[in-house]
Parts: structure tokens; sequence; C-alpha cells
């Protein structure tokens, strides 16, 4: 039913919780598992035009990649699944739902709660509109420590 599974990640606290429920659908099905990570465009976010000239542009891309190359790999240590890792730069709801496209995934595992603060702000809810745009299933985890409150 499900050949192809995707985690997103942002490498939160909540990582480890996401991938752990991914993994263990992927073995239920005998799916392949994906983990993607997207870079957000550092050119909407910098404030320091003169600093970003492309040149320095692409080394500190370079450098984020290789930590996230080292994020991916702690958590791939941890999983006894062969897994496909990818890292892309843009909107990560549409660079999640891209990805979903065009790898063929049959079904998005992925977090309700990730990076917090201005962040979420002023880009709203990944999850949410990964939800609301996905052509394939979406299954939202809800960390252990985020209770909903009333108020």
């Amino acid at each position: 039913m499900f050949e192809k599974i995707l985690c997103p990640l942002d490498f939160s606290d909540y990582t480890d919780e996401i991938v752990k429920y991914g993994v263990s659908i992927a073995k239920k099905f005998d799916s392949t598992l994906h983990l993607l990570h997207v870079i957000p465009n550092l050119n909407y976010f910098s404030p320091y035009e003169s600093f970003l000239t492309p040149e320095n542009l692409v080394v500190l891309e370079k450098n984020i990649e290789r930590e996230i190359k080292k994020d991916f790999d702690k958590v791939i240590e941890k999983i006894d699944i062969p897994v496909k890792t990818s890292i892309r730069t843009g909107i990560a709801f549409v660079e999640i739902i891209d990805y979903a496209r065009t790898e063929g995934i049959d079904l998005i595992v992925m977090g309700t709660h990730g990076r917090s603060g201005i962040e979420h702000i002023l880009i709203g809810s990944v999850a949410e509109k990964v939800v609301r745009k996905s052509a394939c299933p979406v299954l939202t985890i809800r960390p252990k420590e985020k209770n909903f409150r009333m108020p």
C-alpha cells in the first residue's frame, strides 16, 4: 500500500520521534523511507545583501549542507532500514510537495510542531500547508510534549 514514505525533517527536538513513526510504518509495509530537509532560501531572510554575494551564498549553502549531512548521519545511525536522503533549498511546504510528486511518494509522515518563534509566525505551519496541498495522504504526529490546552 505504501511503497515510498517521506519524512520531512527540520532537525528540531522532535525529529527522532517523527522518524520512529516513519520507520515503523516502512517496516510494516516493506517501504522505502525517504528523509528530506529543506534549507530556506537565504536570499529571502537576509538583510545583508552586500555580504551575500553569489560567491558567499554558495559557500554558505555548502557549509549548511555539510552540517545537514551530519544531522542526517545522526538520524540514520539509529535506523535499521535503508533510507534515501535529500536536501533541497526553497520554501519548505512547496519543496516537500514537489519532492512527494516527483518521487512518487505514497505517504508523508511529519510533525505538527518543529521550529517555532518568529519563523512560524512569518511562514505559518508547514504541516498545515502540506496537509492541505498534498496529493498523497499525510500523517501528522503531534509530539508528546505538545499538549493542547483550551484557554
